[in-house]
């Protein structure tokens, strides 16, 4: 039986670059940011329910959780958490993807539909990554839905005003997606997204040195299956 649920899905960059002692620290660190940004918003991880994987997390909110707080306090305090994060020496950044439909919970490898497959590819588009690579300074990259835009953004007081967020068109495994980036505290739509600006990846499936990208199985079996970059790693989010 499907759940209408809001979806979060956050992934460290230059992940596998580390050593072993780093990525152990990075770990620590999304765990730690992403709990206190929820504690911040008043958001119960308890009843979240997390696939975890070393560099990143895909979540599945509560059904009562305010899709709102989620995009406002949510979002302002992980920021904040992140940045104060940054030292000479240790450096983490964030791309979180957030997503809201009906979702099937009672997968045995993850989560079935195209509801959980979207914000698992939306985390990795090739726009997300080089806004973040057109500021240096930015800790964390957020994009979400084009239904998430359209049901929330504007509709109500909380979270970022709409002229925060940049539209951005593009295609994940031969399918196309509407999406919207906000880089909080940085105007988005100064920045040349395309892939011959000066902060373009030179490669465009591996734009920051990260593997060819998480493996989310988010279904079962067939089609549904998330995953991006050229390969298939077997690695799964176990729940």
């Amino acid at each position: 039986m499907e759940q209408h649920r809001t979806i979060l899905v956050a992934d460290v960059e230059k992940y596998s670059r580390r050593n072993g002692d780093d990525q152990a620290k990075l770990q620590s660190a999304l765990v730690e940011s992403l709990d206190q940004g929820a504690e911040a918003a008043k958001l119960a991880t308890f009843e979240w329910d997390r696939q975890k994987q070393g560099d990143g997390q895909f979540v599945v909110l509560p059904a009562r959780t305010d899709p709102m707080t989620v995009l406002g306090p949510f979002v302002t305090a992980l920021s904040k958490s992140l940045l104060v994060r940054q030292t000479a020496t240790f450096r983490i950044r964030v791309r979180l993807s957030i997503h809201e439909g009906p979702i099937r919970l009672d997968g045995v490898n993850g989560f079935p539909g195209d509801h959980a497959v979207e914000p698992a590819r939306l985390v990795g588009a090739q726009p997300l990554r080089r806004a973040l690579a057109a500021r240096p300074e930015a800790c964390l990259g957020v994009i979400i839905s084009e239904r998430f835009f359209k049901d929330y953004v504007g509709q109500r007081p909380g979270g970022p005003p709409r002229d925060q967020f940049r539209r951005v068109d593009l295609v994940e495994k031969d399918k196309p997606y509407v999406a919207y980036i906000h880089l909080p505290g940085h105007n988005v739509h100064a920045l040349d997204l395309s892939p011959t600006s000066p902060a373009a990846p030179t490669s465009p499936d591996r734009s920051d040195g990260d593997r060819d990208g998480p493996v989310y199985y988010v279904s079962g079996a067939g089609s549904n299956v998330a995953t991006y970059g050229a390969q298939t790693n077997h690695q799964n989010f176990g729940r």
